[in-house]
């Protein structure tokens, strides 16, 4: 930087660069530090041939945002101003951080020529362009203010794209959140790249599980031509890697050969779901605001992302539950249409027997009958009750029924073997007199199924309920949460009876759940009335 000047000839213009300094530290957006930047040069600091060239990231170019009136015939003829011309002094003065002078750099225009231009770097986010028609050129007192008032108009362009970022970061985030594609939060976050880190190069891999591969489905505007960040072999390795390790992986000495010549490139993992790279330009660094503004924007894709793989998990089981619904109505209606037919024929049969048996001389005849027919009678029960659980209704027609003795009578309408009943349970509960009994013969012929047929089985009272516990194998960690499910089976059994524990629950608006046993070891089915 130049020496500064003496402090009587630079009083006045020190305070207006303060001034002016003070209104860039308000400003939100480049145009307006760039315009007092101008108007300071021109009204307070007499360099009327001012001007601001800002980064733009989509077009990997340096445009112009602000300029002052006098200067605007020269913009055009100062220098090309777009990357790949090494003859640009406003190219080389970004990309190197440093002061760049060229003498006489107008080659023709109808406006005076210019003697000098002053190239000034404002960080990563442009240069500003100044010039002058005297020969001497800008003495040492004008270059030492023009450097202030850039430095100062730097650290307020910083200041602009932190907020600037955090902004772009939280709308990105919004998108990304009402977003249930992959693919479209991965595109608003490759469109973010720009938004919030000024990178001009990025892309997003998601994993095809399908064909194991790592495609490469969205990318930059600026990328689209596949500069750094396009579907070659080493980027998908690269890539692969980076979700190996979850850790993200910055290289400093990437090049691809293309028209542009890439500084810097990053590969952000996005969970198990894929990747986000960026990549930077030769003379762009991936600086501390870059970095931490990328890792936050790759953590918030990750969290898009796995909200919409539970999102689409969710629909997908409902879908399942609603289909295994669908075919438990179905069941439920054919065997209640098709079994019903048969059981009214060997119900009357058992009566018309019945009738023509002498009760005093045929005892134990009749009482088989009578047997029979109350078993029959329940059959019919039972088919009335899948056919209502299976449409989902209510257990409205309830009365105070006894844990003890519902548990009792239906132990004897199962099939028990050697097993042994052991009730422990002194409370009555509101229910359904069928609902309740069958509720207890799936849970006892579940026992049996899995404990053996020389099982015992307890039915114990709770403080807000009952229990019904067994001496079997019980039921592992992972597998509660699916023993309730209709269809589901871990032996040889149809799957139905605990679904239709699950639903007669439901039907009252109890709860069920599955724990290890206090006692006996096995499985605890706990109900909560």
């Amino acid at each position: 930087m130049s020496r500064p000047p003496s402090p009587d000839a630079a009083d006045d213009d020190l305070l207006a660069i303060r001034r002016a300094s003070r209104r860039m530290a308000r400003a939100d957006d480049t145009e307006r530090v760039a315009r007092e930047f101008v108007d300071t040069c021109a009204d307070a600091l007499g360099v009327p041939l001012a001007a601001i060239r800002a980064y733009d990231p989509r077009r990997d170019a340096l445009d112009v945002v602000a300029a002052a009136d006098a200067a605007r015939p020269y913009l055009d003829d100062w220098d090309d101003h777009r990357r790949g011309d090494d003859a640009s002094p406003a190219w080389r003065a970004y990309v190197a951080g440093d002061a760049v002078a060229v003498e006489a750099p107008t080659p023709g225009t109808g406006a005076d020529p210019v003697a000098h231009a002053l190239y000034l770097p404002l960080g990563t986010h442009g240069v500003a362009t100044l010039a002058t028609l005297d020969a001497d050129g800008f003495d040492g007192r004008t270059r030492y203010l023009l450097e202030t008032l850039a430095s100062d108009a730097t650290a307020a362009l910083e200041a602009a794209a932190d907020r600037r970022g955090l902004r772009g970061l939280h709308d990105a985030t919004r998108a990304m959140q009402a977003a249930d594609d992959p693919e479209a939060i991965v595109a608003a976050a490759v469109d973010a790249t720009e938004t919030v880190l000024g990178v001009p190069y990025s892309g997003a891999r998601l994993r095809d599980p399908d064909c194991d591969s790592l495609p490469l489905v969205a990318v930059s505007a600026a990328a689209a031509e596949g500069v750094g960040v396009g579907g070659d072999v080493d980027a998908e390795r690269v890539a692969r890697e980076v979700l190996s390790t979850g850790e993200p992986l910055v290289r400093d000495d990437a090049t691809d050969g293309s028209a542009v010549t890439l500084g810097v490139t990053a590969v952000y993992p996005l969970g198990d779901h894929g990747t986000l790279s960026v990549a930077l330009p030769e003379g762009m660094d991936l600086d501390g605001r870059r970095r931490e503004l990328a890792r936050v924007l790759a953590d918030n894709t990750t969290a898009a992302l796995d909200r919409a793989g539970r999102a689409v998990r969710l629909r997908e089981q409902a879908s399942t539950i609603a289909a295994q619904d669908e075919r438990l109505e179905e069941f439920a209606n054919v065997v209640s249409h098709d079994l019903r037919n048969p059981l009214n024929v060997a119900t009357g049969r058992v009566d018309l027997a019945r009738d023509r048996l002498d009760g005093e001389t045929d005892a134990d005849a009749v009482a088989d009958l009578e047997t029979a027919g109350e078993a029959l009678e329940r059959v019919a029960d039972i088919i009335e009750n899948a056919r209502t659980l299976a449409v989902g209704e209510e257990a409205d027609d309830t009365e105070r029924r006894s844990v003890a003795e519902t548990a009792r009578a239906a132990w004897e309408a199962v099939d028990t073997a050697d097993a042994e009943l052991v009730v422990e349970a002194d409370r009555t509960v509101e229910a359904d007199p069928s609902l309740f009994a069958q509720l207890f013969e799936n849970v006892f012929a579940n026992a049996i199924e899995h404990a053996g047929e020389a099982s015992t089985v307890l039915v114990t009272g709770t403080d807000d309920g009952f229990a019904v516990e067994d001496d079997g194998p019980g039921v592992p960690d992972d597998e509660r949460g699916a023993v309730f499910r209709v269809g589901y089976s871990g032996a040889d059994g149809t799957g139905l009876g605990l679904g239709i524990v699950a639903r007669v629950a439901e039907a009252h608006g109890w709860t069920v759940r599955v724990e290890d046993g206090e006692r006996l070891g096995g499985a605890r089915f706990v109900v909560v009335t």
